[in-house]
């Protein structure tokens, strides 16, 4: 498969004067191997910076019950399952600096949108974050499906895990440092300038995006087969041939339905999507909850739980960055097993550290993010890879809208179980059953078929 790069640069003129051929543009590899990271890093320190901000605000300053932190939460997730598709065909028909750019600005807005949402009021406040939620998650799917589409199509088989450990260390970094950079804004800075700073950190993500090349995959037939790709050059050609292999697609094969049945295609990609829904979804039920238990049984502040927030996250840096320099056996099927195992049963320390209360269950707690955080990063950068390898280039931007899509509907229905939960039954006794219940999918990602892929 051949990405295209629809850019060339001129040569320098000739002693004549006469305009010299053009050659093709930079090499897209080079480009992206440095620029994306850290754009990556700026926009999710964006991105985990309001996400932190925003239920913290709610809770502490508007008195948001945990009916409200779900309903923040289903904003946030609830729009990138309904917009899955299109951002799949969008991905598709553009170049993917067009797309990530796109993306960027719509996490502009929802910082700018933030930073108003106090001056609206009490009543209006809930609401602005919501709005503020729906732009981050239109941004969200569309970056998700560019970034994962691209990865493949750009750099050669053998680099894939290691650009996926560094978008990892990227993100967990990102996610590491925001909670506790913000929690310290927000008792600094006050709400809308805390807001404000992330939207200069987004577009400063954009201004590295600019200098990129204009990327556009082909996913007609001629694209890669099955989990193979090759390392040809990349080659400057008409934008046109893409578009015109995408029309020629048939359309049951850009619908979500054909994107799911590749996501359940052999058995490990089954075991996989499956353990994915349930950490998402049991993940969710227990975040809508567990910040209103903590602020009610421990003088938390927004300091404290940023401190916690950094600490644990930095764990998910250490874990994509010895995701390849493990023992050979653990960069294998039996890693993606173990580590996938560890952070789903993570949860059931989160949870009976909850029920434990105290000194004793905070330390429980943090032993639970600890572990999930690390585990996270090494299980990561295994499915991507994966995943790359597994399905086809030319179904790869549906396969990833579908799974995303799967995924993203487990979390708000996690986040509106778990916040009508807060109001009929006891949150911390539904924090140790949700945590018990995902030993299940902990022990079936063990499974044979996991242990034996590449």
């Amino acid at each position: 498969m051949t990405a295209v790069v629809e850019e060339t640069v001129p040569e320098a003129a000739g002693e004549g004067g006469g305009r010299a051929p053009e050659r093709p543009g930079p090499d897209p590899a080079a480009a992206l191997r440095t620029s994306l990271p850290v754009a990556n890093f700026l926009s999710f320190f964006a991105i985990a910076a309001v996400e932190f901000a925003v239920p913290f605000v709610a809770v502490s300053t508007l008195g948001a019950s945990s009916l409200v932190v779900g309903a923040l939460g289903i904003c946030r997730f609830a729009p990138q399952v309904l917009l899955a598709r299109t951002a799949a065909l969008l991905v598709e028909r553009y170049d993917q600096r067009s797309v990530m750019l796109g993306s960027e600005l719509l996490r502009v807005l929802a910082f700018l949108l933030s930073a108003l949402a106090l001056a609206a009021g009490p009543a209006w406040g809930t609401a602005v974050f919501c709005l503020a939620n729906v732009a981050l998650a239109c941004g969200s799917v569309l970056t998700s499906v560019s970034t994962q589409v691209l990865v493949p199509a750009v750099f050669p088989d053998r680099e894939l895990p290691r650009i996926y450990a560094r978008l990892g260390m990227a993100e967990s970094g990102a996610d590491g440092l925001a909670p506790f950079v913000t929690g310290v804004g927000l008792g600094l800075l006050g709400v809308p300038w805390t807001f404000a700073t992330a939207a200069a950190l987004a577009l400063c993500a954009c201004a590295l995006l600019v200098r990129i090349p204009r990327i556009r995959v082909p996913v007609g037939p001629e694209a890669s087969g099955k989990g193979e790709k090759t390392t040809e050059t990349i080659e400057a050609t008409e934008s046109t041939e893409s578009t015109e292999s995408t029309e020629k697609r048939s359309p049951g094969r850009t619908t979500l339905r054909h994107g799911l049945r590749l996501n359940l295609a052999t058995p490990a990609l089954r075991i996989l999507t499956f353990w994915a829904l349930a950490y998402n979804f049991g993940q969710c039920v227990i975040e809508a909850l567990l910040l209103i238990v903590l602020l009610d049984q421990t003088p938390l502040t927004a300091v404290g739980f940023g401190v916690i927030r950094s600490c644990v996250v930095l764990f998910a840096v250490a874990g994509s960055g010895l995701a390849e320099r493990l023992p050979a056996r653990l960069r294998t099927g039996l890693g993606t097993s173990v580590f996938g195992c560890g952070a789903v049963a993570s949860y059931s320390l989160v949870g009976f550290g909850a029920y434990l209360g105290g000194t004793a269950g905070l330390v429980l707690v943090l032993a639970g993010f600890v572990l999930d955080e690390f585990c996270s990063g090494v299980v990561a950068v295994r499915v991507q890879t994966f995943r790359a390898r597994a399905i086809a280039q030319e179904d790869r931007a549906i396969a990833t809208a579908s799974y995303r899509a799967a995924n993203l509907t487990a979390v708000p229905v996690g986040f509106a179980l778990g916040g009508l939960a807060g109001l009929f039954l006891s949150p911390v006794h539904t924090l140790v059953t949700v945590g018990a219940l995902m030993l299940l999918p902990a022990v079936l990602v063990l499974s044979r078929s996991v242990r034996e892929t590449g």
